[in-house]
């Protein structure tokens, strides 16, 4: 296509053309209408009596998976098992992992950990269930799937024609795994999700948009709604991950206190987790760390997304317009060029064809005189 020289609008401004026209549609619909990739939900966690059990199981669900995984990269308590043809990518997760589980730790501290994990790492997504625990199954459009019970996380490193951020998948799904082994089980969907996100984010111009469509039209889902499980509903789950995500990563910065002044360190948000952990709910887990109940950090954190997106249509508007200018200037340029090269190959042409003219004249008055000549 380019061959033909065609002036295309980059994709990026059609991204931001449609990201302005958002507030007024959802206005309208109360509903985004677009889809984020979404990873795979994690498997129940569970506490394993010992090490040698954990070896024993992890050796049974390797026998009895449905796909081969020949190659085999091993670091300390980790081990990372792939298809054939994954042999620098398993060696960058191996390289990887172990930054992420300290990063992610900083958050559980003096809490359980996993003893040992062993990440599987396959082609395609609809390989997942292939490698999945005995009895255990995998969604085919997931990108990655975590096992608490087995110390098990699966990744994929295409969903459908999708290439995935493969490391950063891995450390959303080790993310799973830890929190699963600290606090057993308790952790509510949403907090699970939002942890995951606080430890693999990436700017998402999807969530980003979700996120910007509550705060205009205030059609947010209640934090109960989201405990045991997301909606069914394709708009809804992407509304639930990206609340979800917002809303942990709020608890996470927001401190002891609500007022200005705060720090916002990260060690109320740990004490949080460490409450849970304890078997306290987490409404008696936020009044513990926070001061305050759930229902209160949850009033707040809209408060605060209505304060982060409101003015962002405004504000990108004015982006859009230096944008466009930007673009007009481009074009403006690219035709003048264009015109000045026309102008200079007829300049060339005549150029040559008065010099054609200079080089025949003196050849046809040569001939005339000899033809004049006696």
């Amino acid at each position: 296509m380019r061959a033909r020289k065609r002036i295309v609008l980059p994709k990026s401004l059609l991204r931001w053309i449609r990201f302005l026209a958002l507030p007024i549609v959802l206005l309208l619909s109360a509903t985004p209408s677009f889809a984020e990739s979404t990873i795979g939900r994690p498997a129940a966690a569970a506490t394993e009596n010992s090490a040698a059990l954990r070896q024993t199981a992890l050796r049974q669900t390797l026998a009895q998976t449905k796909v081969a995984l020949p190659i085999v990269v091993e670091r300390t308590n980790l081990v990372v098992r792939a298809e054939a043809g994954m042999e620098k990518l398993a060696r960058d997760v191996a390289d990887a992992s172990p930054k992420f589980l300290e990063e992610i730790r900083s958050d559980l501290p003096n809490l359980e950990v996993p003893k040992h994990i062993e990440i599987r790492l396959v082609h395609k997504s609809s390989s997942l269930p292939g490698v999945a625990p005995p009895g255990h199954g995998a969604p085919s459009w997931a990108s990655g799937v975590a096992y608490s019970k087995f110390g098990v996380v699966s990744i994929a490193h295409a969903s459908g024609t999708e290439i995935n951020n493969v490391l950063s998948v891995t450390a959303h799904e080790l993310s799973h795994l830890a929190l699963g082994a600290a606090l057993h089980d308790r952790a509510p969907r949403w907090l699970n999700e939002g942890f995951a996100y606080l430890h693999s984010s990436d700017f998402s111009v999807a969530r980003m948009q979700v996120l910007t469509g509550m705060a205009w039209s205030g059609n947010t889902i209640p934090l109960a709604n989201l405990d045991s499980s997301f909606p069914a509903a394709e708009i809804e789950v992407h509304k639930a991950y990206a609340q979800s995500y917002d809303f942990v990563a709020f608890l996470a910065r927001r401190g002891r206190y609500v007022d200005k002044e705060d720090e916002g360190d990260r060690w109320p948000f740990r004490n949080f987790l460490a409450h849970i952990s304890d078997g306290k709910s987490t409404d008696e887990a936020a009044r513990k760390a926070f001061g305050v109940s759930l229902n209160q950090l949850y009033g707040e954190w809209y408060e605060d997304l209505r304060g982060r997106y409101m003015m962002v249509p405004a504000s990108l508007f004015g982006l859009f317009v230096w944008s466009f200018a930007a673009l007009l200037l481009v074009i403006g340029y690219i035709k003048k060029t264009r015109r000045a090269k026309r102008i200079l190959a007829i300049w060339e042409a005549e150029e040559r064809a008065r010099s054609e003219a200079l080089v025949t004249l003196p050849l046809a008055s040569s001939l005339v005189t000899s033809q004049i000549a006696p």
